[in-house]
């Protein structure tokens, strides 16, 4: 089977990018990555089109329709584009999703939203973690270290956490590690904001490389996110090295963490990081639950072959006789 996997993000630093690469990777077929429409010339077996909302979705399904080739689309996020192409977004997902032979999204809320926009049924298949790469490599040694990796963006809360932690961390002499992209010039406020607290490291951009053993460094992994979530990635690599999420409860966030963390809402999650690091052992009995989550239902083999069941029931036509899950 050969699969066009297409998206305007693959090549970029962010999640889809992440996600094309490592499933490329883990099925058992000929992958050609693209993110450019030039690349529908290969003319391959069947198109997998990831983000929903983009000029070259719409143009990918115009023409995998006109040529007869079965195209798929992942939903991985929870809104359109934020620019000025919105409006215009809408109306054309409206036309052109339907054109789509299956719609796959990374959570039930990134399927509630992607509903709105498309007849079609949407079968629900999450994000996947390399297990092998990302597993549990922690020594004994108790370092009370908090972690956020992401983006340093306002509305993953990044800015609130030395404030919001401050009290927490003089109080049991923790590290906070901050680590990340800068978005929207918020790092120039968390540098000023650390000049009142000597615990918080700002590491800045770390390569993926790198991620697994900054897991493993850290007590427990936090994910104040305001606004909402369509998945979580860094949940997912946190718990398969076995280090407990703390998280809010925005969008997909309390879906993805059904063991092995607490979602909470912002205001509460100083106290629950006061409690895990009062009580180490409920914190490493987290962790091991965390583990056995992810390598039950977000390792890359399990999500894989998931997503190659997929092509393989368009492919034969069997995929429409599906009752929608």
């Amino acid at each position: 089977m050969r699969i066009l996997m297409l998206s305007e993000f693959y090549g970029k630093t962010g999640g889809i990018n992440t996600h094309m690469t490592e499933l490329s990777r883990f099925l058992r077929h000929e992958v050609i990555l693209s993110n450019s429409i030039e690349s529908m010339s290969v003319r391959p077996d069947i198109v997998h089109i990831h983000h929903a909302f983009t000029p070259l979705t719409f143009r990918a399904l115009k023409i995998a329709k006109k040529k007869g080739i079965p195209a798929i689309v992942t939903n991985h996020s929870i809104a359109p584009l934020h620019n000025s192409y919105f409006w215009k977004l809408l109306k054309l997902g409206f036309r052109y999703l339907n054109y789509a032979s299956a719609i796959i999204a990374v959570s039930n809320v990134a399927k509630k939203f992607i509903s709105n926009f498309t007849s079609k049924k949407v079968v629900v298949i999450p994000n996947g973690v390399d297990v092998k790469k990302f597993r549990p490599m922690k020594d004994n040694e108790q370092r009370k270290a908090l972690l956020y990796i992401g983006r340093l963006s306002a509305r993953k809360g990044v800015h609130i956490l030395i404030p919001l932690l401050f009290k927490c961390l003089k109080e049991f002499d923790a590290e906070l590690i901050i680590a990340g992209k800068d978005e929207m010039f918020t790092l120039p406020i968390l540098k000023l904001q650390r000049t009142l607290c000597k615990n918080v490291k700002i590491l800045g951009f770390v390569p993926d490389d790198n991620l697994p053993k900054l897991y493993n460094y850290a007590d427990l992994t936090l994910m104040p996110s305001i606004t909402m979530e369509s998945f979580g990635i860094t949940a997912i690599e946190s718990l398969a090295c076995s280090t407990p999420v703390v998280a809010t409860k925005v969008g997909a966030l309390p879906e993805i963490i059904k063991s092995g963390g607490i979602t909470t809402n912002l205001w509460e999650l100083p106290k629950v990081v006061a409690n895990l690091l009062s009580n180490p052992d409920r914190t490493r009995k987290l962790g091991k639950e965390g583990r056995k989550l992810v390598e039950k239902e977000y390792s890359w083999d399990v999500v894989a072959k998931r997503i190659e069941s997929i092509y393989s029931k368009v492919l034969d036509g069997e995929f429409d006789e599906e009752r929608n899950t």
